[in-house]
This record gives structure tokens, sequence and C-alpha cells, in this order.
């Protein structure tokens, strides 16, 4: 078999251009157009369709997932001017455990639903703008060029640049978006953007980065100042990471009270995850692969001596399993023989999977 006949079934396709078709772009799509499999990459499936099919039950994500649904109110209601805010969707747990996949898959949820009821709502148009990327990288918008914490009002201001590019792209009238833009005060800024959405019979679904703030004190008001910013039409999906040290019930207590909140919580993995890991769905597009059915009583043993992190390094770690499985002259399972090697390299250097720390900016 050769390395064009493989198409690792742990790989992800980044879902860059239109979903993922090359346009001419080359550099991460392969000779047959389709975008190139990394072993690690958020799911994006409301852009990537395939993706909706990898998404694996892992950290508690069905459960969240549920929540979220059971949680989400009518169509008519986000649409209702005269309820007079719109949402705010925090979704918490450590680095690692796959929140901005889940926050995607909520997306995807949304998406549905709104395709389904928007005939009985005249159509609105729903603008999806993941402000620090597909991959929700906070640096994105946080840190300055030396290296450090940028301003609180600078990281409000990046945050409007971004769901103002997108408003453009939809062909919202330029001199009111730019008007938003130049508002000095946030809350009046998203009180316009939302005269603007209903003007326009538009819902806006905004992505809010982790924020690796240095004072727990700044992380709860900004996470505050995220509610106030939620007007009507306006749902702001907001992730927050936090180590062991910090619980998701202190992350959710700072906007306690408050009926326009969904607190999604990820927890750490349990001994059923790796083998739910073991049964996530092949990539799309590829071909065949010499992968066979693992043993079960193997990979609950592996995870008794691997104990797995977070889903980024399952993700890895099977990813770097299979692709030294695609040259072996037989089927081989993908058992904790195959894994060891892979986790006992990651588990020696597990920090590098985290992102680097930055640096505090004097007084917050």
């Amino acid at each position: 078999m050769t390395d064009s006949d493989w198409a690792n079934p742990y790989g992800v396709r980044k879902p860059y251009g239109s979903n993922g078709a090359n346009h001419g772009d080359g550099g991460e799509y392969g000779a047959n157009g389709a975008a190139t499999l990394s072993a690690d990459h958020p799911l994006v499936p409301w852009k990537q369709p395939d993706h909706a099919h990898q998404w694996v039950d892992v950290d508690h994500s069905r459960e969240e997932l549920d929540r979220f649904g059971r949680d989400w109110p009518e169509l008519g209601e986000l649409l209702d001017a005269s309820v007079g805010h719109g949402r705010v969707v925090i979704v918490s747990g450590p680095p690692g455990m796959g929140k901005t996949t889940l926050i995607h898959r909520c997306i995807y949820e949304v998406k549905q639903r709104v395709a389904a009821a928007a005939s009985a709502a005249g159509n609105p148009l729903p603008v999806f703008v993941p402000t620090a990327g597909l991959e929700n990288d906070g640096r994105r918008i946080s840190v300055d060029p030396d290296g450090s914490f940028a301003p609180t009002r600078l990281i409000n201001a990046r945050i409007r640049r971004e769901i103002a590019k997108k408003l453009l792209l939809h062909e919202f009238p330029e001199s009111r978006v730019q008007a938003i833009v130049a508002e000095e005060d946030p809350y009046q800024a998203y009180g316009e953007m939302s005269d603007l959405l209903v003007q326009r019979n538009a819902l806006l679904f905004a992505v809010i980065p982790h924020i690796r703030w240095n004072d727990a004190h700044l992380r709860a008001a900004f996470l505050r100042t995220c509610l106030s910013h939620a007007h009507t039409r306006i749902v702001l999906f907001v992730e927050v990471s936090h180590g062991a040290a910090e619980t998701a019930r202190e992350v959710a207590t700072a906007l306690s009270g408050s009926a326009a909140v969904t607190h999604l919580a990820l927890r750490e993995l349990n001994s059923e995850d790796i083998w739910r890991f073991s049964h996530s769905a092949r990539a799309a597009g590829g071909g065949a692969h010499v992968l066979v059915e693992p043993d079960r009583s193997s990979l609950m043993a592996a995870h008794d001596e691997w104990k797995p992190s977070d889903v980024r390094e399952l993700r890895k770690v099977f990813h770097s399993a299979a692709a030294a499985l695609a040259h072996s002259p037989h089927p081989w399972p993908i058992d904790a023989d195959a894994l060891r090697p892979h986790w006992e390299r990651r588990r020696a250097n597990r920090d590098a999977l985290l992102r680097a720390p930055i640096r505090p900016r004097p007084g917050g």
C-alpha cells in the first residue's frame, strides 16, 4: 500500500476554503483538491460536513450538547426585540478537552434549527463569526506584538472588528458597520449592531475564544461584559479554559442568576473515553486502511497505564499510531501495544500540547 492510498482514520480535514475544496491556494491541499488531513484540529461540522460524523462522545460532550439543546430558546424568542437580550453560551473545561469542537457542534445544531423554522420567521440570515479563527486561538486577539496581554479595551475592539468584517461580507451597509467599529462605548456599539440585525432580519452567532486572564476578577468582569453585549439577535459562545485549581462552577458563578446564560462544562476523561475514541468516524475521502477492530480489554488497560490528559492528546496519539501502522504488511488493531510508544513520547512532553504562556500585563 502506498502513501497515496492511505487516509489516516484519525485525521481531521482542515475546513478552509469552501468546505475544504481547493481554490488554487495550494499549501494545505492535495492534488485531488481536498483539504489535507491534520493530526489535530477542532471539528467544524457547520463548515466541513463530514466532521459531523467524526465527532466522538467523550469528555461528557454528548451530555453537554443535550443540555444545550434543552436550554436553547425557540427561534422566535431570539428574534423578538421585546425580550431585550440575546444569549451567552459559556463552554468551560480543562485545556485540550474539546471545548472548541463542542462550540462548533452547537453551532451546527443551531444551523439545523434555524433552517427548520426559517420560513415561519421570514428566513432570517444567520451570520457566524469565529472571531479568533476556526481553531479559536485567543492569542490572535488578546496578545500584543511584544507577547504580553493586550488591554481589555483593545481585545473588545478586535472582537468587534472581526464581527464587522463578516457583516460586510454579507453586504450590511458599510457606513453603519464602520460606525459600530468606531463607537467607543462597547455597550452602545453592540446596541447599534442589534438594531442593524433587526433591520436586516439577521442573527449573529459569534465565538469568543479563551483568553488566558492572569486575574480571575478580570476574567469575571470580561464575562459580565459579554453578557451586556448580548443584545437582541446576538448570541455569544465564550470559551473558558481552567486548570485543576479552578472549577467550572466558579466560572459559571460569574454570571449566575441570568436566564440568558447557558453553561456547558467539560470534565476530565474517564476510563470509557479511550474506547469510545477508538471508534471515531473515519476521515472521508480516503482509501482503504489496514486497521481492525481493537480489543476492548486492551484499550481499557491502555487507559489505566496511559491516563491521557485530554482529547487533544488522544487524537494526536491515535493519529501517530495509525500512521505507524499504515506500512504494516498485515492488518493490526490499535491496541495498547500499538499506542504505547506514541503516548510515552507525548507523556514526557505534555506541556508542549498546550499553548505557550502569555506574559501578564502589569496592572492586569
